[in-house]
């Protein structure tokens, strides 16, 4: 899956955990880019069965959608785990990394990741792995 459609998924997930729904300004917010970039790209992945975006209305996942962004947010999760545990990122500091290496890690990697990190329930600012 392209990096672009998972950060969309992800932050789609994010708003609609956080806010009870995601509007597509608040989505291209959240992603720094236009309105109608974030249009866009939503209509693209409702085609792929990730989204769901009613003429003026809010942007929800599908359920397909859901689960790719419970599984981006754990690997979110325990990649900033494993930043902080083994190379001492300072916590204000590893979120940024994770965004960018959530999406290059192997599923393998991520699998030994875990296993090395004892199988972490939490991430280092206390939300749970997975949700």
């Amino acid at each position: 899956m392209n990096k672009n459609f998972e950060d969309y998924v992800r932050g789609v997930y994010y708003l609609e955990t956080q806010n009870g729904q995601a509007k597509a300004k608040e989505l291209a917010e959240r992603l720094n880019v236009s309105k109608n970039t974030a249009t866009l790209m939503v209509q693209k992945l409702s085609e792929k069965g990730l989204m769901v975006h009613p003429r003026y209305g809010a942007v929800s996942l599908t359920r397909k959608g859901k689960k790719l962004a419970k599984k981006l947010t754990y690997r979110h999760r325990l990649i900033e785990h494993f930043l902080t545990t083994v190379l001492h990122v300072p916590r204000d500091q590893v979120h940024e990394e994770a965004c960018r290496l959530e999406h290059d890690f192997s599923d393998t990697s991520i699998k030994s990741i875990e296993s090395l990190l004892n199988h972490p329930e939490t991430d280092p600012h206390g939300k749970p792995l997975r949700e």
